[in-house]
């Protein structure tokens, strides 16, 4: 039992220093991408044929730390209240013996030591400086975390008061003179160490012997480092990434880990599975490969940083052919991208030709090149039934579509804890198509109710006077032109109308955008996860309650808005984040 507790507090203590690893240098002194070759950073210990990188080489801004710092520790606060919440409703459901037994106190012992590492006082007390960097990185195929310490043996101190309550100490091995804690879990061991005042956390096979073991953990210098590769600085110049967050997943090596001839960490580690590369015949070896090279790598990092907020992307790269296949995709909608300042707003875009061509083109090349590789035999089936479906007629209307977008400006009245349904809804939705004039013909020969509208497709807004809004009591008004029907809800919203009909579409257009005031959504949120269920029994007690709407209203007093675009581009599918914060 002690053993898992302390896994789990170990895990947690550096899962949350590379969360944390971040800032004490000014916006002055950063962007400079000669910091990702350089060897005076954690970047050293990484091999240059990692398949996996994820690096934080650049602490964040003072003014942005500034700011988040106290909402960042009344968060872990309240994840402290959570925690004391659980424990205590877990505490009732346990016989009074076992709850006074020296185990069980024992438990709760190394619960309270870690809660005085969840807040900033506590991380800094465990050498979790404000200036830390770290990187989570593949050392083959096996994962590595390496966090810079301000002081490494504060976080030795820590990690020997949790052993101290706990009544147990994790084994130490002597490995290349460092004392490195681990536990072992079944075929695998989990390794932490303090190296040159870095936490090194990773997972190895049990089998490894302690050469093994030092060259996961990094003890030996690899040949040549990803610093020495540039690989980092590349993709931070080409993709305009800065330095305090930038990395890369390599679909292409990692299939050829699995595929190509098992050697070094990684021969051990696929053995551990019962997996030998040398069973896969040559064909599903080139195939693999060829499916690994549709989406061979996803990059991601920051784009933009200051103290309002956090720009970030990432781009899953397509093979050339996909990439300008999937160009074609997204529709013009007008409006469609970016955010809105509106309390939630979604849509997408979509050419349904083009799509049809697409498919068409993926089915001829599965036709012309048929997969014999046994894993791709359910997909090479689904050929005929593509085929088949894609020769089923469709309604000329399906092929006008082009997408939509819908707008919430504010909702009213809602009480998520007593399921009161909001007292009224103010927004707005579009939908593109060609011709949509023809639609709201054939509604109207279903319905007198819309054929008494008397929709133009001129921009004019008319009142929405259908029987079911109106006993709703919904005040709603439409508006068409020729490419798209427009419908806003509230009283004197035909004012956005025109405005939502005119928009400008963006270019390249989306394929898909969302955006909210993630602050009132967080609201929400809490409401929700408070608010007492049908079934009282499993309901969360009062405490839990306070405590969970007390992690949302921290979560909420750190954003102010979100949004991302998902665009199709020559380089392949882009995510494009952006996150403001709250002042």
């Amino acid at each position: 039992m002690f053993k898992s507790i302390s896994t789990k507090v170990i895990f947690s203590v550096v899962a949350s220093a590379f969360m944390l690893a971040a800032c004490d240098r000014s916006k002055d002194e950063t962007s400079d991408l000669s910091l990702l070759s350089s060897k005076d950073t954690v970047l050293q210990y990484v091999p240059a044929d990692t398949p996996y990188v994820v690096a934080n080489v650049e602490p964040l801004p003072d003014d942005l730390m500034d700011k988040l710092e106290p909402k960042i520790d009344r968060l872990m606060r309240s994840y402290q209240s959570m925690l004391s919440a659980v424990l205590a409703s877990k505490q009732q459901e346990l016989p009074e013996a076992e709850r006074n037994s020296e185990k069980y106190q024992r438990a709760n012992a190394v619960v309270d030591e870690l809660m005085t590492l969840m807040s900033i006082e506590g991380m800094r007390s465990a050498g979790l400086g404000r200036d830390a960097t770290g990187v989570l990185y593949g050392n083959g195929l096996l994962p590595v975390v390496r966090v810079q310490l301000s002081d490494g043996a504060l976080f030795e101190d820590a990690l020997s008061r949790l052993e101290s309550e706990a009544g147990e100490k994790l084994p130490v091995a002597e490995i290349g003179g460092n004392s490195i804690r681990y536990f072992d879990a079944d075929q695998v061991k989990i390794l932490l160490g303090v190296i040159n005042d870095q936490a090194v956390f990773t997972v190895a096979p049990a089998s490894f012997d302690d050469a093994q073991l030092g060259e996961v953990l990094g003890l030996k210098l690899p040949a040549k480092s990803i610093a020495d590769s540039g690989a980092l600085q590349k993709i931070a110049k080409d993709y305009g990434f800065t330095n305090h967050y930038v990395g890369y997943f390599d679909f292409q090596a990692i299939a050829d880990r699995f595929v190509g001839e098992a050697s070094g960490l990684d021969a051990e580690l696929l053995a551990l599975i019962d997996y030998d590369p040398a069973e896969l015949s040559s064909v599903c070896r080139a195939e693999i490969r060829a499916v690994a090279g549709i989406a061979p790598r996803m990059v991601l990092g920051y784009t933009d940083i200051d103290k309002d907020k956090l720009d970030s992307t990432v781009v899953i790269e397509l093979r050339d052919d996909i990439a300008a296949g999937v160009q074609t995709l997204p529709a013009a909608v007008p409006g469609l991208g970016g955010d809105k300042g509106a309390l939630m707003s979604f849509g997408m875009s979509i050419d349904m030709k083009a799509a049809r061509e697409f498919l068409e083109a993926r089915l001829d090349a599965m036709e012309a090149k048929p997969f014999e590789c046994e894993y791709f035999a359910d997909l090479q089936a689904g050929v005929a039934g593509g085929r088949q479906a894609l020769n089923q007629p469709l309604p000329p209307m399906v092929y006008d579509f082009k997408g939509f977008l819908a707008v919430i400006d504010e909702i009213e009245g809602l009480d998520v804890a007593t399921q009161t349904p909001p007292t009224s809804i103010d927004g707005s939705f579009l939908l593109a198509m060609n011709n949509a004039e023809a639609l709201i013909a054939m509604g109207a020969m279903f319905s007198p109710e819309l054929a008494s509208l008397n929709l133009q497709a001129d921009g004019n807004p008319v009142p929405l006077e259908l029987p079911q809004m109106q006993a709703m009591g919904i005040a709603a008004f439409a508006a068409m032109n020729e490419n798209a029907l427009a419908i806003s809800v509230g009283e004197d919203s035909e004012s956005e109308l025109d405005g939502l009909l005119r928009a400008a579409a963006s270019d390249p257009s989306p394929f898909m955008s969302f955006s909210m005031d993630a602050a009132r959504y967080y609201g929400f949120l809490g409401e929700a996860m408070a608010a007492d269920g049908d079934d009282k029994e499993n309901a969360p007690t009062a405490e839990m309650q306070a405590a969970m709407q007390e992690v949302m209203a921290a979560v909420a007093s750190v954003y102010d808005r979100m949004s991302v675009d998902v665009r199709f581009t020559e380089r392949g599918v882009e995510l494009i984040s952006s996150v403001t914060l709250q002042d």
